[in-house]
């Protein structure tokens, strides 16, 4: 009798515990979108005028056929400087926050020194940009019409645009750079390799997540067919995208490519790497190398 109390106590046990896996998983499966999108919709006064850099307000129509009141904001900061053929740099921000976060002027600061002109915009459902709550597929197709507004309304070519990622932005731009293959380069900076990767990195082995992940984000497989020049660079004390995720992207890329580690900078001071020489310079050498090959 007491062999079968105990018997049935583990079957409960187990039964509980199998239904509190499920649940979470099913949850997971839900909201996943939540846990990894991380956007800000209420908008500081901050702009690029704080790093004293003119800028231009930019609303871009996700709906091509004016269906909805969907639309991108943005902000491009035009070059001083005449003699760079109207090249510019597209900036693709990470998960979280919006364009008016210090975090992200501070890259555009940093990269304005390299005397390009740069367009950063939001995503559907950051900042004041309008849209559903996003997802891998809106973020594809938010960074495919900001990229024709630059083509069209901006009138430069695609062989002088630069794509530069960041985080989980660099993502987007390698499916960008993919599919426009004759972009000038592809910058991307402490990305992962894939949303699998990096969930599983972070520690939740237990879950099917193979399973239940519908936003993949599959850098390696993309970049093994990128025909744009492409260069990955990682602080080597990231925790949280780690920088063997820069190296699978690197040795999954065909060439040309570079991969550029630099020592001490984690996933929180992104911003303080580029203000480093070594990162500026090296990026500067990119760009001038690519447009020699042009």
């Amino acid at each position: 009798m007491e062999k079968f109390n105990l018997f049935t106590i583990w079957i409960f046990i187990v039964s509980v515990l199998l239904v509190v896996y499920i649940a979470v998983c099913t949850f997971v499966l839900i909201r996943q979108r939540q846990m990894i999108f991380t956007p800000t919709h209420s908008f500081s006064e901050v702009t690029p005028s704080i790093f004293n850099l003119e800028y231009e307000e930019v609303w871009i129509p996700i709906d091509e056929n004016f269906k909805t009141q969907n639309k991108l904001h943005g902000w491009f900061i035009p070059s001083e400087k005449e003699n760079l053929d109207k090249s510019v740099i597209l900036y693709l921000h990470g998960a979280g926050g919006n364009i008016s976060d210090l975090i992200y002027l501070r890259d555009i600061a940093q990269l304005k020194k390299l005397g390009f002109s740069i367009f950063l915009f939001d995503y559907r459902g950051y900042g004041q940009s309008v849209g559903s709550f996003p997802s891998e597929t809106s973020m594809y197709t938010d960074a495919q019409m900001a990229l024709k507004y630059l083509r069209e309304q901006k009138s430069i070519p695609l062989n002088n645009i630069y794509l530069f990622g960041v985080s989980l932005g660099g993502a987007v731009a390698i499916d960008l750079a993919l599919k426009e293959q004759n972009i000038a380069g592809l910058i991307v900076v402490s990305s992962f390799s894939s949303m699998q990767d990096e969930i599983l990195h972070l520690g939740y082995r237990i879950f099917p997540i193979e399973l239940i992940l519908n936003q993949k984000f599959e850098s390696i497989r993309k970049v093994r067919s990128l025909k744009t020049p492409v260069i990955f660079i990682h602080g080597t004390s990231d925790t949280f995208n780690p920088a063997i995720m820069s190296q699978k992207l690197y040795d999954a890329a065909p060439n040309p490519k570079q991969l550029l580690l630099i020592d001490g900078f984690g996933h929180s001071n992104i911003s303080e790497m580029l203000e480093t020489p070594q990162f500026r310079d090296e990026i500067q050498k990119f760009i001038q190398d690519v447009s020699i090959n042009n």
